[in-house]
Order: C-alpha cells, then structure tokens, then sequence
C-alpha cells in the first residue's frame, strides 16, 4: 500500500507515494549514516510540527547518503532473479533472516532512490518548521470518494 507524507493544514501530499517499506529503508539508512540524528527519523510515524534540530538532521543524513560510496550487497540479486521478479523468499532462506529485511537492504543499496526519498523527507520537514504545518507519514487510499 502506498504511504505519502502528509501536510495535514494543507490536506495535501508532500512527497510521492511510495511502499511503507521503502520509507522504512530511508529512515533505516538515515539512521546508519547520522545516529545522532535517530531521535528525529522516526518522528514520521506520528502527526508533528517539526523543530530546527529535525530539518538539520534530515539535512545531514541526504548530504552523507550522496557522498557515501554505492552500498554492495551481500549476496549477487542476479542469481535470484527469475523473468520478471527477484525471489526474496529465497534470498531470505539462503541469509536466514526475514523477507522484510532483504526488502530494506535492496531498497537501502539503491543510493538514487534513497537520494530521492531522504530529500523529499528533508523538503516536507522543512516545510513543516517554517508553515509550523503538522506532517505525518500516512497511507494514502487509491480512491477517494
């Protein structure tokens, strides 16, 4: 299902819709390259005006995520691609971990998405502390009546 951060004064989205997962790979990865700032990262999951500190961390962890070296995964994707899809079940079975964790370490190795992602969060954080707008990461419906 697609999730969206929300500007709930303005009733509209201020980035684009992306899987849950995906936005969990950002907040993940932000979190690897700036702990420092991990008490801001998750603020998403809950409506807030974000503070100057929050901005300066988004800010920091998209400078680090486009000056880091592209991340290598720990297995070759190629052997478990199939025609059209990649197996993650079995890339979890061969890493003994979970699906949703080989879902985060795909997305988190793909530095332009991630790029993309963490500046769209650092833009809707900004706009919140200057608006004093509340933003929330929240799912978004694929019809609205």
């Amino acid at each position: 299902m697609p999730y969206a951060i929300e500007c709930y004064a303005e009733h509209a989205d201020l980035t684009e819709s992306r899987t849950l997962i995906t936005w969990k790979a950002a907040i993940s990865l932000s979190t690897e390259v700036y702990p420092e700032g991990a008490q801001f990262f998750t603020l998403l999951e809950k409506p807030h005006v974000a503070v100057p500190r929050e901005v300066l961390a988004w800010r920091v962890a998209l400078n680090r995520i486009r000056i880091m070296p592209k991340r290598e995964l720990p297995f070759d994707i190629k052997q478990f691609e199939d025609d059209w899809f990649v197996d993650y079940e079995a890339i979890a079975k061969k890493l003994n971990t979970s699906v949703e964790h080989v879902s985060l370490m795909i997305r988190a190795a793909d530095k332009s998405l991630m790029s993309t992602v963490v500046e769209e969060i650092a833009n809707a954080v900004l706009h919140s502390n200057q608006l004093k707008h509340e933003i929330a990461l929240s799912l978004r419906k694929r019809f609205d009546d």
